[in-house]
């Protein structure tokens, strides 16, 4: 047996912690752990720094995300988590628990716990949840919920270079195990609010190209969320538009989270833009990362710009 698995054995608590603005992923993965501890009769909680974003409220027990009760946990698993810093003020649990587990696939993670599940080959750490529940026969409709919300999330539905063959096995066999795939589809990419069609149309209004219109950057500022209605934790996807267009190698969105802190991603084609993050000090996968940058947005704008062409090889 899977040395996770047998320290969720001994544990009687288990706290599952994600990172900071949780995606599909890191949800999906949390609360599938979370499904497969209360099956073995263990108490299980979730969270992470920040609330559920309202794109995923749908999620099956969302409302019971945060909900932490317990001053301490026998065991601590971080979910999606590619540095210690992503679980922010959730560190106190991972001192204090008598066990720790880790699973990720970012790029760079040495792993953190006792126990880790780390590879950056993976396309998601749904996958990994996956791989380590499907030998103990209990993966259910509910568990296969979660782990396809996350495997389609971070293949941007099958679309990117990560859905591997082993990707649409994995999702062929959560299907089997009673996922509902139309029903995921168009919750996660047919339900839009209109606050978030909105703020499509805006953001696709700044892109601007650069270098020969190989790099198309979206700009998003607080006055921007503000004027629609809209929350930065609520920015999921936008970047995809500008990796979308044609003869754009780079696609890179910034987000006015705070004044003058913005939330950068990159996405790419083919170039590594893991380094470029890396120069601020993020990083993530090799076609998907994202940083932090302060500054003005001209000036964020102009340290990318930089960044792209100094890392340029």
């Amino acid at each position: 047996m899977s040395p996770i698995l047998e320290a969720i054995d001994r544990a009687e608590s288990v706290l599952i912690i994600g990172h900071v603005r949780p995606d599909g992923d890191c949800l999906g993965s949390a609360f599938a752990l979370r499904e497969y501890c209360m099956k073995l009769g263990k108490f299980a909680e979730v969270g992470c720094p920040s609330p559920v974003p309202d794109a995923y409220m749908f999620v099956r027990n969302a409302e019971i995300f945060n909900r932490i009760t317990r001053r301490s946990y026998d065991l601590f698993i971080a979910v999606d988590c590619g540095a210690r810093d992503r679980i922010g003020r959730m560190d106190g649990y991972f001192r204090s628990a008598k066990e720790t587990v880790w699973i990720d696939h970012h790029r760079g993670h040495c792993g953190f716990g006792k126990y880790n599940l780390v590879n950056a080959d993976a396309s998601s750490t749904c996958e990994l949840v996956f791989d380590l529940l499907e030998p103990t026969g209990k993966i259910d409709p509910v568990i296969a919920d979660y782990l396809y919300m996350g495997l389609s999330t971070d293949t941007g539905h099958f679309m990117h270079s990560n859905t591997t063959p082993k990707v649409l096995l994995t999702a062929y066999k959560l299907a089997s195990y009673g996922a509902d795939c139309y029903g995921l589809a168009t919750a996660l990419y047919r339900s839009r609010t209109r606050e978030k069609t909105e703020l499509i149309a805006a953001a696709i209004e700044t892109m601007r190209y650069h270098m020969d219109g190989k790099v198309c950057i979206i700009a998003m500022t607080r006055d921007l969320l503000g004027k629609i209605g809209i929350e930065a934790n609520d920015t999921e996807g936008i970047i995809d538009y500008a990796i979308a267009v044609r003869g754009v190698e780079i696609g890179v969105s910034i987000c006015e989270e705070k004044a003058n802190e913005f939330k950068v991603s990159f996405r790419s084609r083919g170039r590594n833009v893991d380094e470029i993050a890396a120069v601020f000090g993020g990083g993530g996968h090799m076609y998907a990362s994202g940083c932090r940058i302060f500054g003005k947005k001209e000036d964020v704008i102009d340290k990318i710009l930089k960044a792209i062409r100094d890392t340029a090889g």
